[in-house]
């Protein structure tokens, strides 16, 4: 899977299923939590690249590392 709206689409999916707030447009998603902190997911180039206030983060699929690492990130929102 290489294509950028089926990776969007798994993890909208993915966050629709554990109830987080979230926008989508282009090839961002932009998840806010109630403390106004925010995570971006971008998908540039078919890599995936979760930027928040813990750091910055690259992924070249959609895979257990990738949700993984989100968790963590949200766990504290």
């Amino acid at each position: 899977m290489n294509n950028y709206y089926d990776y969007l689409t798994l993890i909208e999916n993915y966050l629709d299923l554990n109830s987080h707030e979230y926008q989508s447009h282009d090839n961002q998603i932009e998840i806010y939590s109630v403390d106004k902190n925010i995570i971006v997911i971008n998908i540039e180039k078919n890599e995936l690249i979760i930027t928040s206030d813990k750091g910055q983060y690259r992924f070249l699929e959609v895979s257990k590392s990738f949700y993984n690492k989100l968790d963590t990130l949200l766990a504290n929102f």
